[in-house]
C-alpha cells in the first residue's frame, strides 16, 4: 500500500499542512522542519498526487493538449507524436504534467475544458489543428482560460495566441516548383475542408498559379481524411479520369504513401508518370524508395514554443503574454518530381 501525506506528517512529527507547504515549496517553514519532512518523504517513498498539488497551490502545473481526431487518425499521424513528445520532454524538466485529449467528432469541448480549469485539473490548454469554426476558441477566450493554438486559428484576433508554419507560403513553394517543372494540371490532396490548414494550402496554390499567369481551372482539389486508406482511394479516383493531373501536392507525407500504393496498383511510376510534393513531412516518407520532395518546417519548434508560452502564461498570470508566430517554410528537393517535356 502506498504512503499518504498523513504518514509523512506522522513520521516527521508535523502537521499535514506543514508537509503540504514543504511539497509545494511554500514559505514560512523552518529549514530544519523542511529537512525532517524531506527525510520522511524519502523513507516512505511518498509521491504527491499531481491533482492534489494543483488544488493546494495557485499555480496549476498541468497542461491539456487537445487533438481533434479519433485514436486511429492520431496513431497514423506522426505530427501528433512529435508534438506531444516534444512538449512532454520540455515539461518533464519544468515539473509540469501534460494531459492528452482526443476527439472523434465535432462536439463542442469548451464546456469540458472550462470544467477542468475550474477544478484546477488543468492550468491551461494547447489546441492543435484548428478549424475554420471558432466556436470553441471564442468560448475559451470569453471564459479567460489560458490557451495557445498550434495552427492558424480561423479568426486571427489579437487576443488569440498561436504558433504555426506559414502554410500559405509552403503550398505556394510546392506548386511553384511543379509549375517550374512544366506541370499545368496539378491536384491538391488536401486536409479536411474544416481545417484552416486546408484553407491555407488552397490559398498558397492559387497564388502560385496567379503569379505564373496560369488558369486556376487547371488546379483540382480533393479534401480527404489524413489516413493511408483515404489517400489510396482518392488517388485511384483521380487517376481513373481521362483528363488526369500530372502532379500531386499533398497536405502531408502519409498521403504520399497512399499515392505510392495506388500508382503501384496501376503500374505507374513516381516520378516518371506522376510527380509528388508534400507540404508537410511527418516522417512516413522515409518508407518511400526515393527521397521525397517536401516543404520543411520544424514540428519540434512548434511544440517547444507552445509549451514555453503556456508555462510562462500559467507561471506569470499577472503578466500579459502574447504570441502570434508563423515559422518560415523551406523547399527541400528530393526524387519525387520530374520535368514535363511538353506542358499539357
Amino acid at each position: 500500500m502506498s504512503s499518504t501525506i498523513n504518514d509523512v506528517a506522522k513520521l516527521a512529527g508535523v502537521s499535514r499542512q506543514t508537509v503540504s507547504r514543504v511539497i509545494n515549496n511554500l514559505p514560512l517553514v523552518k529549514p530544519e522542519t523542511v529537512l525532517e519532512v524531506q527525510k520522511a518523504i524519502a523513507l516512505l517513498d511518498y509521491h504527491p498526487n499531481a491533482v492534489a498539488r494543483n488544488l493546494a497551490i495557485k499555480t496549476v502545473k498541468t497542461v491539456g493538449l487537445f487533438m481533434p481526431f479519433d485514436v486511429e487518425q492520431v496513431r497514423q499521424n506522426m505530427f501528433f507524436s512529435t508534438i506531444s513528445a516534444t512538449i512532454c520532454h520540455y515539461y518533464a524538466k519544468q515539473d509540469f504534467v501534460l494531459q492528452l485529449f482526443t476527439s472523434p467528432d465535432d462536439r463542442n469541448y469548451s464546456e469540458l475544458f472550462k470544467k477542468l480549469y475550474r477544478e484546477k485539473r488543468v492550468g491551461g490548454l494547447i489546441l492543435t489543428c484548428p478549424s475554420v469554426n471558432n466556436e470553441d476558441v471564442m468560448e475559451l477566450l470569453a471564459a479567460k482560460i489560458p490557451f495557445v493554438i498550434i495552427g492558424r486559428p480561423g479568426l486571427e484576433l489579437e487576443q488569440i495566441n498561436y504558433v504555426d508554419v506559414d502554410n500559405v507560403k509552403a503550398a505556394y513553394l510546392a506548386v511553384q516548383r511543379m509549375l517550374e517543372l512544366g506541370h499545368r494540371k496539378i491536384c491538391l490532396l488536401n486536409a479536411p475542408s474544416s481545417m484552416t490548414l486546408a484553407v491555407d494550402i488552397r490559398k498558397g496554390a492559387e497564388e502560385a498559379y496567379r503569379e505564373a499567369s496560369m488558369p486556376i481551372g487547371n488546379l483540382s482539389e480533393m479534401h480527404i481524411d489524413l489516413t493511408l486508406k483515404s489517400a489510396y482511394e482518392a488517388t485511384l479516383h483521380v487517376l481513373s479520369k481521362d483528363d488526369r493531373p500530372t502532379a500531386f501536392v499533398t497536405a502531408d507525407d502519409l498521403i504520399v504513401l497512399g499515392i505510392k500504393k495506388a500508382t503501384d496498383h496501376l503500374n505507374l511510376s513516381i516520378p516518371t508518370d506522376l510527380s509528388v510534393i508534400s507540404v508537410i513531412k511527418n516522417g512516413w516518407a522515409d518508407l518511400l524508395p526515393m527521397p521525397l520532395t517536401y516543404i520543411d518546417a520544424s514540428f519540434e519548434d512548434l511544440g517547444t514554443r507552445s509549451a514555453q508560452f503556456m508555462l510562462k502564461t500559467i507561471s506569470e498570470p499577472e503578466k500579459k503574454h502574447m504570441m502570434q508566430k508563423k515559422l518560415k517554410p523551406e523547399l527541400i528537393l528530393g526524387g519525387t518530381c520530374a520535368r514535363v517535356a511538353m506542358p499539357v
